[in-house]
């Protein structure tokens, strides 16, 4: 093998590098970019982010939705002056007052056949198992671009281009302040993608420990440490203690002792995927505690990611996007695709909160949104374009202080000329409403950051704002 392939393969245990890492990002992370020179970021984290440890960390789920999810399966508050005003009408259904209405009491969509998941929303509302905010809004630097909404919504931060994911920061802080509770080169893959490259991870020069990198997975199991399994350095014959034995030989002295480590990080990690989190060994949990994730591609990745958090308690925030499911980017035809994407999402995420439960684990937690809303006018091609205000639903972390859990955060009104394309909702006057960057603070603050503000300018979520529910 060429020196250069043997060294790409050796870099999966520090993770993929991003996209965004190979666009010359800075070593900052502020609140304000102006107010900082490069190379504050490791002071900030360790020195100004006021850290307190919680008595238990918790795991996180990041759930993004590419593409920007209309809010309308969460939120037909407005629908019957939306109808009135669209260029094109909606179902009779989803009239208020049609007697087969599929408009659920709290106002999601719902219907067995082609609803969107609102029985489910209820379901876990009412069980205290899912919060939701109607009123994620942009109000700083609001442009409805994917690139720069994706940027910033994974980062946390206006500035994304040149700041750390929202995975990198969180080792950055747990590192920094020895919070893990262990040495992080003891811990079995703290930080997870099964989504491949991700700009939650992004570097942007942030110094973290080569263990606290994140990890590629997939929902098959496949263990990516498996030299029998990997045809790009063996077949199926590969001899593998005569390769382990040939690296340590070839790496004496304190020059290689990178290298000794990693080969020896490689092995642990093979094992713990080998022993603990491969699909005979997951699949008998699960039947032992009655749960069945839908056998799709979601179900199947989001099964994997809360196999993982629930049998291996180091693994702190695992990143999925939805894939499986289709983009949200519904600019046409979005009364046949997004209600059944909706209802695949909705019964892959209870199925996950009753395994959670099942399990008795009530630190992780579920959070799904997406780069922004759309608007809810139904275009000339029955499609809704991009918008702004959004859904942020979570689930899970029962055991976390502070936890609104069972919740329906925010009120919203209609804005727009009638017939016209641009027409959304927005927050009324009355309304509580956050920007998307709070979703990072309170990830943030859920860790023990207490000055998230350093971190990116913007207060957590407020969780004791009004509950809507009827």
């Amino acid at each position: 093998m060429e020196r250069r392939q043997f060294l790409k393969h050796l870099g999966v245990l520090g993770g993929a590098c991003t996209a965004a890492s190979m666009l010359g990002g800075r070593n900052l992370i502020s609140p304000s970019m102006a107010a900082l020179s490069e190379g504050n970021a490791n002071n900030i984290v360790l020195n100004e982010v006021n850290y307190v440890r919680p008595a238990v960390l918790p795991q996180i789920i990041h759930v993004f939705l590419y593409g920007g999810p209309s809010e309308l399966a969460g939120n037909l508050t407005n629908i019957e002056d939306i109808n009135a005003n669209s260029q094109n009408p909606y179902p009779t259904n989803m009239d208020p007052a049609d007697s087969d209405s599929i408009i659920t009491p709290n106002n999601f969509w719902g219907g067995s056949d082609n609803g969107a998941g609102g029985e489910i929303m209820e379901s876990l509302i009412a069980s205290g198992d899912m919060s939701i905010y109607r009123t994620i809004n942009r109000i700083k630097e609001d442009s409805k671009t994917h690139r720069s909404s994706i940027f910033q919504n994974l980062t946390g931060h206006i500035d994304a281009e040149n700041t750390p994911g929202i995975g990198t920061t969180v080792a950055a802080v747990l590192s920094a302040h020895n919070a893990f509770g262990k040495a992080p080169e003891d811990m079995i893959l703290p930080f997870v993608s099964f989504e491949g490259d991700s700009l939650v991870f992004q570097p942007a020069g942030l110094d973290i420990p080569l263990s606290t990198k994140y990890v590629a997975l997939d929902q098959n199991f496949r263990n990516p440490y498996d030299r029998r399994t990997n045809s790009a350095i063996g077949d199926a014959g590969i001899n593998e203690d005569a390769i382990e034995a040939l690296a340590r030989n070839n790496a004496q002295g304190n020059k290689f002792l990178k290298v000794r480590e990693a080969f020896t990080k490689r092995m642990e990690l093979s094992e713990f995927i080998s022993s603990s989190f491969n699909a005979t060994r997951v699949d008998a949990d699960l039947l032992a505690l009655g749960i069945t994730y839908p056998a799709t591609n979601f179900g199947r990745r989001l099964k994997a990611a809360v196999s993982l958090a629930v049998s291996n308690p180091d693994s702190l925030f695992i990143s999925m996007g939805s894939g499986g499911l289709g983009g949200w980017d519904d600019h046409d035809s979005c009364l046949e695709e997004y209600p059944d994407r909706m209802r695949d999402l909705m019964t892959s995420l209870e199925i996950a909160v009753n395994h959670m439960n099942a399990a008795g684990r009530d630190n992780i937690i579920i959070n799904v949104y997406g780069e922004f809303g759309r608007n809810v006018n139904l275009n000339n091609s029955i499609g809704w374009d991009h918008g702004n205000n959004q859904n942020f639903m979570t689930l899970g972390g029962k055991g976390i202080p502070g936890r609104g859990l069972g919740k329906i955060v925010g009120k919203t009104q209609r804005i727009g000329s009638s017939g016209v394309n641009r027409q959304f909702t927005s927050p009324t006057d009355d309304s509580y409403q956050a920007e998307p960057f709070s979703i990072a603070s309170t990830v943030y603050k859920y860790f023990g950051v207490q000055n998230t503000e350093v971190l990116n300018d913007e207060q957590p979520l407020d969780e004791n704002a009004p509950n809507e529910v009827i």
